[in-house]
């Protein structure tokens, strides 16, 4: 379905937006998405606690404890700590996240990376698998975060405790976030248990070089998205505040590939979810990078209001910065798809809302 590659020259659109010449083009599949209008005012669920209940069973009602909160602001609730998730199979090369210190900054600094094989900065990955070596499991809350072990299918005592070589099995979740621990000294902006650590606020650039290969399980299908970190600090298939509508806190499916009747194997798909609503790149899709890696950008940014998905043909992750004329070369790239998420959105295809989630457990 997806094949000829198609150059894109580097074109200066004014004084303050450069088109970069790695945006990939293909013929016939997706490879830049925008979405604008993304912020707002609206209001979710946030959990103030998670009563775990008692052995054997969880008995206790009311164990999930929210309390509606009011955001609003340009790409709210995006703007709070996001964490971004991934599910093999899939091989993950390298990853780096960008931010500028303020809105007026003329550059994004690279403030974590991590290389496989290698050594992370300001990164930890973690996964769904507390109880054991780290986190905590109770019999209403279930699992909480866990440091994720060097072979991404079990816990570790510590964070990046071993060398990662980037495999990451079928079936298999794991996600990063900083490595600032929310503690009594650093707290977290909402409920936490067991292993937490902070993600990232405000504006931010997430670059990531992955390989999304077949499986011998044709139901296994890879994904990445970025969600709220509160997600996760309280159960990310429990008790917390995702979902769409008047208790969703925010997710972006950045590149989702589905399995069902119906589904293409080898597309991946973008839908974005908070208070607003849903809505998504409808029957447009990413090539799924089945035979070799490719590298996605995904800009979250406060002073245009807008979130971009590129596909990149490279990525330098030597560089410890990139200028705001780049950032927004990406966010005003000619040539792909662009979706306004205004208020109540839904997205028209063939799938509904929830579509994209029920691979996931509990999602």
């Amino acid at each position: 379905m997806f094949s000829t590659l198609v150059a894109v020259s580097t074109l200066l659109v004014g004084a303050n937006a450069l088109t970069p010449n790695n945006i990939m083009r293909r013929d016939n599949s997706l490879t830049s998405l925008k979405y604008t209008s993304v912020g707002g005012s609206g209001s979710y669920n946030k959990v103030t606690d998670l009563v775990p209940g008692d052995w054997p069973s969880c008995t206790v009602s009311d164990y999930c404890q929210t309390e509606s909160v009011t955001v609003s602001g340009n790409i709210a609730p995006f703007a709070e700590e996001l964490t971004v998730a991934f599910r093999g199979p899939m091989t993950i090369s390298n990853i780096a996240v960008y931010q500028p210190s303020n809105s007026s900054a003329a550059t994004w600094s690279q403030v974590s990376s991590w290389t496989a094989g290698g050594a992370a900065n300001n990164l930890v990955f973690m996964n769904n698998k507390g109880g054991g070596l780290s986190g905590e499991w109770s019999v209403c809350g279930g699992a909480s975060q866990s440091y994720a072990n060097g072979t991404w299918d079990g816990a570790a005592a510590s964070p990046m405790d071993s060398v990662m070589d980037g495999n990451l099995p079928a079936g298999e979740e794991v996600n990063i976030v900083t490595g600032n621990a929310c503690n009594s000294t650093n707290a977290c902006s909402a409920f936490t248990r067991g292993t937490a650590n902070h993600g990232w606020a405000d504006s931010k650039m997430f670059v990531v070089t992955a390989q999304m290969p077949d499986s011998s399980d044709a139901s296994q299908v890879p994904a990445i998205w970025a969600l709220n970190a509160q997600v996760v600090w309280a159960a990310q298939y429990g008790c917390n505040c995702r979902n769409e509508g008047p208790v969703g806190c925010g997710e972006l499916d950045i590149a989702e590939v589905l399995y069902g009747t119906g589904d293409d194997p080898t597309a991946a798909i973008s839908e974005i979810y908070s208070f607003k609503g849903a809505t998504g790149s409808g029957a447009s899709a990413f090539a799924r990078p089945v035979d070799s890696p490719t590298t996605f950008a995904v800009v979250f940014d406060e002073s245009s209001d807008q979130i971009s998905i590129q596909e990149l043909t490279e990525w330098d992750y030597t560089q410890t910065a990139v200028t705001r004329s780049i950032v927004s070369g990406y966010l005003d790239a000619s040539g792909g798809e662009t979706v306004s998420f205004s208020s109540n959105s839904r997205r028209a295809d063939k799938r509904s809302i929830f579509g994209a989630h029920h691979r996931r457990r509990n999602h």
